[in-house]
């Protein structure tokens, strides 16, 4: 018999690690054209801390109240990324079936730090390819699809220059592999000891942030890639070529809003825009992994119980890689 009630990282109210509390809460009834997943693996990434605390750059405070609620969360359970077994489908599916190995994303919906979770099978949803367990393919998805995403509307050629910042966190280091592998010069921004580790995963330059001053680089790049938003266009663009793209992954609000207008009368692109997982970027991902392109980046795993251990790391700081909730630890 399915049972009727699972643990889930709920969230009662925004804060530090510690509002998050491990609690009892129904399994998800599935609606129309849904599947039913018990979750095997799910990432505890930036975006989810960025939740939790409502700690966001300046100008998106507000727009996260609206989505996520002002004084209590509107989503009790954060967690976008999911891994693991069909367990239950509406007779509408047709794409999957019990016993199916997935992997995806809810995006805004959330809901993936619990033991199940139910998803339309016309989501970000795809099958788990042979080769990858569900703990590597749940540290490919947050990071993978937002580099792929913004690599793409960068459109960087093979033999072209990119500088990216915060190069050893999940988006950074997707975006190192990802560069190199089409032929790129990747300069990574990362500190010194990391520098290693991004070398191994196809940088072929590196820059310590914390001994260098970054307006004053004597380098040139045709696209720089700024995950955590920390440089801004108007004090870097000297960085850019004629005809150079600034990525924005993520940045103030008015340095978005200003994007388009920056980009039609100015001498480089700015690309802004936020990356949503689809069925087709997972299909990417899958592909890029199986080609050798990228590889699972995984620094620690954790149990569902072990969350608060995960945000309070990731609200430090200086993460490498992905953070991944492996539920079947809790069993062992």
């Amino acid at each position: 018999m399915s049972p009727t009630t699972m643990k889930a990282a709920v969230l009662n109210r925004f804060g530090w690690p510690e509002v998050v509390q491990i609690m009892q809460r129904p399994v998800p009834v599935l609606k129309a054209n849904q599947v039913l997943i018990q979750n095997q693996a799910a990432s505890v990434n930036s975006g989810d801390a960025r939740i939790r605390s409502k700690n966001v750059l300046k100008g998106y405070k507000f727009l996260m109240s609206l989505v996520f609620g002002f004084n209590r969360p509107r989503i009790e359970t954060l967690g976008t990324v999911f891994a693991g077994r069909v367990t239950q489908v509406d007779a509408s599916v047709t794409k999957f079936k019990p016993g199916d190995l997935v992997f995806g994303s809810t995006e805004l919906k959330m809901a993936t730090h619990a033991e199940f979770v139910a998803i339309s099978e016309d989501a970000a949803i795809t099958h788990l390819p042979d080769g990858l367990s569900p703990t590597e393919a749940a540290s490919l998805v947050f990071g993978g699809t937002t580099a792929l995403f913004f690599i793409e509307k960068s459109n960087l050629k093979t033999g072209e220059r990119i500088l990216i910042n915060a190069a050893a966190g999940s988006v950074g280091i997707a975006a190192v592999q990802i560069a190199s592998q089409m032929g790129a010069h990747v300069t990574a921004i990362a500190s010194s000891i990391n520098h290693d580790f991004l070398k191994k995963n196809g940088a072929a330059s590196c820059i310590d942030y914390t001994a260098t001053n970054l307006t004053k680089l004597d380098e040139t790049f045709d696209v720089i890639l700024d995950c955590p938003g920390k440089m801004p266009y108007a004090q870097h663009r000297h960085l850019l070529n004629k005809g150079g793209r600034f990525a924005l992954v993520t940045g103030p609000l008015v340095e978005g809003i200003m994007a388009p207008l920056k980009s039609a009368f100015g001498m480089h692109k700015i690309i802004g825009g936020t990356s949503f997982a689809t069925c087709a970027s997972l299909e990417k991902i899958v592909h890029l992994t199986q080609s050798g392109a990228i590889k699972p980046i995984i620094e620690a795993i954790f149990s569902l119980d072990q969350i608060k251990d995960a945000y309070t790391q990731i609200d430090q700081g200086h993460k490498r890689g992905n953070y991944i909730i492996d539920f079947g630890m809790q069993n062992r």
